[in-house]
């Protein structure tokens, strides 16, 4: 009898692109679809991407779904999924496509300060949260504790080869070694390679636009923050080769020599 398993059905976490949509004008839909993807029409080509609806269910816009998918689709892109805030909602219902809970997590919460109430003998903890100081002419029953939720980086310390990807989510990716053409490195926030990066490298993918990226020798086939792309052939002639570092400036991606 054969030990092939034949197929196996199991939890796994993937990195998808998100169109999150700020209006239902679809003529302003697919204009900036456009834009958006001739800063790198072979990065976006078939790419699968989860189509937010949340901001349009917030607003009670109405968008004819239909039109929407031909629109994106029309820019070689793959709707995959819709990211909803109630999957009973017309637009949600709409869709032709699977829905998703779009509800979003905090990372810091606002909490009520009760152990620096007067007789008590506890001790905030100081490596998980941050008190703010408060000004003699401000109530002091208006004073919150802010909780900071800090995860550690996540370190590479080998190369990461052709095919590859990896993603530090919610923290900075630190990369000891080269990344190899046709590698992929992603971050929620700030991206070191300390080595040749030769491949993508896509930071601020949740929307974080401080993010930045810092590289010993920029020879990336692509660079992004927060959705703002350069292709290679973009970079300018003198930074290629060199040590780097990629930011965004309202909108704008800069690239500067370290």
């Amino acid at each position: 009898m054969s030990s092939n398993p034949g197929v196996e059905l199991k939890g796994g976490m993937y990195t998808f692109m998100s169109l999150k949509l700020h209006t239902s004008d679809m003529d302003v839909i697919d204009a900036k679809l456009a834009d958006k993807i001739q800063q790198a029409p072979t990065f976006f080509k078939d790419t699968p991407v989860v189509i937010d609806l949340t901001v349009l269910e917030k607003m009670e816009s109405e968008i004819n779904t239909l039109l929407l998918l031909e629109c994106v689709r029309r820019h070689n892109l793959i709707p995959i999924v819709a990211s909803t805030i109630d999957k009973s909602s017309p637009m949600a219902q709409s869709i032709a496509l699977p829905l998703i809970d779009g509800g979003v997590s905090r990372s810091i919460k606002e909490k009520t300060s009760s152990n620096t109430a007067e007789g008590s003998s506890e001790k905030p903890d100081e490596t998980a949260s941050s008190t703010i100081d408060v000004s003699p002419d401000v109530d002091i029953s208006l004073s919150r504790e802010i909780e900071y939720v800090v995860k550690t980086p996540l370190v590479i310390d080998k190369p990461i080869r052709s095919g590859q990807q990896v993603y530090a989510r919610d923290t900075d990716l630190i990369v000891m070694g080269p990344i190899g053409p046709g590698a992929e490195v992603i971050a929620d926030n700030n991206i070191h390679v300390y080595g040749p990066l030769r491949g993508r490298a896509l930071c601020g993918v949740s929307g974080n636009t401080s993010s930045r990226i810092f590289c010993q020798s920029l020879e990336a086939e692509l660079v992004s923050v927060a959705g703002n792309y350069r292709m290679l052939e973009t970079i300018p002639e003198e930074l290629r080769g060199k040590p780097a570092m990629v930011w965004l400036d309202k909108d704008r991606l800069n690239i500067e020599p370290l």
